[in-house]
């Protein structure tokens, strides 16, 4: 089984996030995971998979331009129904708390629907980490880009990071459970 994990990041942000999905995804026993951009992967290879997480940094609360480009190849998949049945999940970050991070997870959803995969969502126990990080339509961040070229990656805070695993975790288990 093999659950891949697909971002669109625009300044390393996303993939950080995107690093802790797989992480979650990981610790499924018999699960392979495929962590990539979706610059590095040939669409053709989604066959293969069991489950699909793919999640985009904000671009005016929409996915930003390189997660819109890979969508668009996934036209041959959707014709012959290749992605229909698998499970899904998403992700999203912004650089400010208002900057459409729901909205994102929402629009990344809606292939998802027309390929007709299942889509999972992103709950869990209300504990304080959910209460002030999570929301049902995926794995989010708010992360302010770095003030300056040399100044150090910002980075997802540690609750932020907690849920994206947690959510990983969960739609690889999903998988897992629906695959038998």
């Amino acid at each position: 089984m093999q659950t891949f994990v697909l971002y669109a990041s625009m300044n390393g942000h996303t993939e950080v996030l995107a690093t802790a999905v797989a992480d979650g995804a990981r610790k499924v026993e018999g699960m392979d995971v495929v962590l990539s951009s979706v610059e590095d992967i040939d669409p053709d290879s989604l066959k293969e998979a069991t489950a699909i997480i793919w999640g985009s940094s904000g671009y005016f609360g929409e996915p930003n331009p390189k997660m819109s480009n890979f969508l668009s190849k996934l036209g041959g998949l959707w014709f012959s129904g290749a992605l229909q049945g698998k499970i899904g999940g998403v992700f999203a970050t912004t650089s400010t708390q208002h900057g459409g991070v729901e909205n994102i997870c929402r629009a990344l959803q809606t292939p998802m629907q027309h390929h007709g995969m299942i889509f999972v969502s992103n709950t869990g126990p209300l504990d304080d980490n959910r209460v002030k990080y999570g929301n049902p339509y995926g794995a989010t961040a708010v992360i302010p880009v770095e003030e300056s070229k040399d100044a150090p990656l910002n980075k997802p805070v540690e609750g932020e990071m907690k849920i994206a695993e947690d959510y990983g975790r969960l739609v690889a288990e999903i998988a897992t459970k629906l695959s038998k």
